[in-house]
């Protein structure tokens, strides 16, 4: 680690709710960090468990933690809240049941210092039981993104080779941001939150930096919403992919393309896999609503294929079709 850049402060953004059987490790992760100017914001969004007393127990062990204790308000107003607290030259978000490398911060600031980056990112990798798999290759590339590939990734509209996975570009977990980047802009109440929060953050952005090596390690719990196939947050992304796309300028027709496509698709999987659930009736109305709000942008956008566009309404507009074609790529993909 360069001397000269070991005094810069990292405000790492701890949102928590109830996850009290997670949380110690998570925390100790942060402190057993190589990189030690920090400022850790713990967020307790009124938890009913014990998570509150475990963040007080922890700002009498290290002065750098300091604990916000707030109403329950959800996720992004926790967020939002650490934020208004950061006082770092760069900040950085970890969900409260998760756990980073110890030397996560030391290779992202390194990275994020070698060039003109906006941010810098490492790559997330699902864990289960707390399976602290700390080891690293010796040896590992870094890629430049540019703002086009950052935005079409968030839009799972990049190849393998220009681009990252769809999910390493929509959450927020697995970057380190500059301060200045996410002044003025706060993460509003929508079903995935990182995605619609990126899609304004990326176009500040002028190019990124990612490390190919898995840093952050998310854990995977059966019983977190997340998991659920349907539920009511996972209807609400389709909202987000419209909020994407009205933060998107309208004379910016090849990313409004990559929205309208993705928005799309969005539509058409919420309905069919609430299908059969008690949010069916919500899904309905939410892709109706949608699809009136967007059908004749996506109809007229030069950018998107005409095949794409006759596959996915008649998709929309002939159910039973969707679900033959799904039925058919689940088999496809049991024979592999």
């Amino acid at each position: 680690m360069k001397k000269d850049i070991e005094t810069d402060l990292i405000s790492v953004i701890v949102p928590i709710f109830n996850v009290e059987a997670y949380l110690r490790p998570c925390i100790e992760s942060i402190l057993a960090s190589t990189y030690t100017t920090l400022q850790i914001i713990l967020v307790n969004d009124g938890s009913t468990d014990h998570s509150g007393e475990i963040c007080d127990e922890y700002t009498r062990k290290d002065t750098r933690i300091e604990v916000i204790h707030q109403k329950n308000a959800g996720l992004s107003p926790a967020r939002n809240s650490g934020m208004k607290a950061a006082k770092g030259k760069y900040i950085s978000f970890i969900d409260g049941d998760d756990y980073i490398h110890p030397q996560m911060y030391e290779v992202l600031l390194e990275a994020l210092q070698e060039g003109n980056y906006s941010f810098s990112m490492i790559l997330g990798k699902q864990v289960y039981d707390n399976d602290k798999s700390y080891s690293i290759p010796s040896a590992y590339t870094k890629s430049i993104l540019t703002q086009e590939i950052m935005i079409k990734s968030l839009f799972n509209h990049s190849t393998p080779q220009q681009g990252i996975k769809e999910v390493q570009a929509q959450v927020v977990w697995n970057k380190l941001y500059k301060r200045e980047l996410l002044d003025n802009e706060f993460f509003q109440e929508t079903g995935t939150e990182d995605t619609e929060f990126n899609c304004r953050i990326y176009q500040k952005s002028c190019q990124a930096v990612i490390i190919d090596i898995p840093m952050y390690y998310w854990v995977q719990r059966p019983t977190s919403i997340t998991h659920q196939k349907v539920n009511p947050r996972y209807i609400d992304r389709a909202d987000s992919y419209y909020l994407c796309l009205q933060n998107i300028p309208k004379e910016n027709t090849v990313y409004r393309g990559c929205c309208l496509e993705k928005l799309f698709k969005m539509i058409i999987n919420v309905r069919y896999h609430a299908s059969n659930t008690p949010y069916r009736h919500l899904a309905h109305l939410t892709a109706k609503r949608l699809k009136k709000q967007t059908a004749n942008e996506f109809l007229k956008n030069r950018h998107i294929p005409f095949h794409i566009k006759l596959s996915l309404l008649s998709f929309y507009y002939i159910p039973p079709l969707y679900s033959g074609f799904m039925k058919l790529c689940e088999t496809k993909a049991r024979k592999k």
